[in-house]
């Protein structure tokens, strides 16, 4: 997942312009030196069903398992040359900085469609007048009609339902929960569209979800459901017919890696999606200490973690497949390595359970929450803004909250989700509870936070537990319970922190690894950067300064160019420009300039 900073736009053209030679594969040539054997980037010759298709000529297959030492790099030497491969930065186990850039809408490198618009809502001009009923029955309209291929990257849409200017209250929830829908506004600011959530519930009010249905989003049912905060059913993956693998014995997966060596090929198909479980065990959790989590000063028991929640599953497509070496290769890298001293991953056909909906957003107004005009910690009325769950390729684009008690969450199940030129303004809370002033907020897989701001958060961009800003009086970063392959990209905000948070909450213990903090700004002096036992986190350009007492000791993370700029500005764009291969498309199509919409 990425979070991209607001920030970040001015300098779109400059390293667009910087990167255009850059924008090759890199390949490497280490020998082998011994065990374990790590597998690190070389194409394969090999293939397996369809043709793997690729832009470059692979090395030989026979250096491909290989241990190479990592360089050296002493605290504040750091410089770069401007290129991916300097910024690969392995660790001793060969982790090293993952390719981020297939993370969003589509892979983020195509544009976010604007959807026809099939139905307009006038607003009823009466202060009185629920109006959630009528937007719901457009929402339902659309949601009847055919879906309609776009073109771009196997979208399909049905169509747009457009509030015009005005005001709108909604006394229930808005609920879309079939593919290919959007609800549209026309403009975020005054003069726009503002829908109000009004009312003394407290519940989530514009929800995108495939296993939602509308009558959940009518006054009685949200009633019944206060005080829940969320609507969020668990999900799964329906067991596949097809075959099962294991990763191969003795072979360390590290992060940043999309070779995955398994015992078996057998079954498996070039552009066939997969699921990559790495079951939790007892071992792993007591070698980074969650098994002796301390009580909480109050005498009150923290939850040790167990080996049946942290089992981790990672969605991927498989790209080529290598008969020599018994590789799947995977399009997105490996943001938690396989270690083979922990019980071996599994590997298997990706079937969701539960309905999955696509191509479904909410772009270009205002949302408010009716909230007690003279109790500033009020939470009786909306919590978060907008959800999306069980959703894939969906998007929260041009939109600004305020008054929620927190702001825009793309929950569990939510897949390629780009959330970007919002702002989540003002919440209404008790400002230091735990669970409140999430403001953007990523807990699923392959999530993208671009050009947002937020005010006045306990946390700006956050993730949560086991997940594949400014003006803030909390912090920045991985909240709890082991968060992995987050970049934080030229990002501003009071705090960040990626550390052992032990007894916190009911024990949240390593609130992330493998997190990257890349060219970004705190403005306080108390952010705290903590590696757990056997993980690497990469800080990298980060101005700002670091308590000189941490809440719980653990080892400090190396930052490298404190203080300083690195080369190239973003790294998410650069990545993205490299896979691509062509700076100017992508410039044209995913760059600074905002989205148009056009007059009905």
């Amino acid at each position: 997942m990425s979070s991209f900073g607001k920030r970040a736009g001015k300098f779109f053209s400059k390293v667009a312009r910087e990167l255009a030679d850059k924008a090759a594969p890199q390949q490497h040539q280490e020998q082998h030196q011994g065990q374990p054997h790590h597998p690190q980037d070389p194409q394969p010759q090999g293939n397996h069903g369809n043709s793997f298709q690729q832009p470059f000529e692979a090395p030989p297959l026979d250096d491909h398992f290989v241990e190479v030492q990592p360089p050296q790099q002493p605290t504040n030497t750091f410089t770069a040359d401007g290129t991916l491969e300097a910024l690969k930065l392995p660790d001793e186990h060969h982790n090293s900085i993952p390719d981020f850039s297939r993370v969003g809408y589509r892979e983020g490198h195509v544009r976010i469609p604007v959807v026809p618009i099939s139905v307009i809502v006038e607003p009823s001009n009466n202060d009185t007048m629920d109006d959630t009923a009528r937007i719901q029955s457009a929402i339902d309209q659309v949601s009847a009609q055919p879906l309609e291929p776009t073109g771009e990257d196997g979208a399909a849409v049905r169509g747009a339902v457009l509030l015009k200017a005005g005001v709108y209250r909604v006394a229930g929830a808005l609920i879309i929960h079939a593919s290919g829908v959007v609800l549209r506004g026309e403009g975020q600011d005054e003069a726009g569209t503002i829908v109000v959530a009004t009312g003394a519930i407290q519940r989530d009010f514009i929800l995108v979800n495939g296993m939602l249905s509308s009558d959940m989003g009518t006054v009685e049912k949200q009633q019944a459901l206060a005080k829940s905060k969320e609507m969020m059913p668990t999900n799964g993956y329906k067991s596949s017919k097809k075959p099962t693998t294991l990763t191969m014995s003795g072979v360390y997966v590290p992060v940043g890696e999309t070779h995955i060596p398994v015992e078996s090929i057998e079954g498996f198909n070039i552009g066939e999606r997969i699921v990559i479980e790495r079951p939790g065990s007892n071992e792993w959790i007591n070698d980074i200490g969650m098994d002796s989590l301390p009580p909480r000063p109050d005498s009150a028991a923290s939850v040790q973690w167990k080996k049946e929640t942290f089992t981790f599953k990672f969605e991927r497509t498989i790209l080529g497949i290598d008969d020599v070496t018994s590789s799947l290769i995977i399009d997105i890298p490996m943001v938690m390595s396989l270690d083979p001293k922990y019980p071996p991953t599994k590997v298997y056909g990706l079937i969701y359970k539960n309905p999955m909906i696509s191509d479904v957003g909410v772009e270009n107004m205002r949302l408010v929450s009716e909230c007690d005009p003279v109790n500033s910690e009020d939470e009786s009325h909306g919590w978060y803004a907008v959800v999306m769950d069980n959703a894939l390729h969906g998007w929260v684009a041009d939109v600004t909250t305020m008054h929620f008690v927190s702001g825009i969450f793309a929950s569990t199940w939510s897949r390629y989700i780009t959330i970007q030129d919002c702002s989540v303004l003002d919440p209404v809370s008790k400002p230091t509870e735990g669970g409140r002033r999430y403001q953007l907020c990523l807990n699923g897989q392959m999530g993208l936070v671009k050009r947002c701001f937020t005010n006045n958060a306990r946390h700006d961009f956050i993730t949560l537990a086991r997940c594949c800003g400014v003006d803030g009086n909390n912090d920045t970063g991985p909240h709890e319970r082991w968060a992995m392959g987050t970049l934080y990209d030229n990002i501003t905000c009071n705090t960040i922190n990626v550390r052992q948070r032990l007894w916190k909450g009911s024990g949240q213990g390593w609130s992330g690894a493998y997190q990257v903090v890349y060219n970004c700004t705190a403005n306080s002096s108390n952010s705290c950067f903590q590696d757990a036992p056997g993980s690497t986190n990469w800080i990298i350009g980060f101005k700002g300064g670091q308590t000189e007492q941490p809440e719980f000791a653990a080892q400090s993370t190396q930052v490298r160019a404190a203080n300083a700029t690195v080369e190239p500005r973003s790294l998410y764009w650069a990545q993205l420009i490299a896979r691509v291969g062509d700076a100017q498309l992508v410039e044209n199509r995913v760059g600074e300039a905002g989205r148009i919409y056009p007059s009905p």
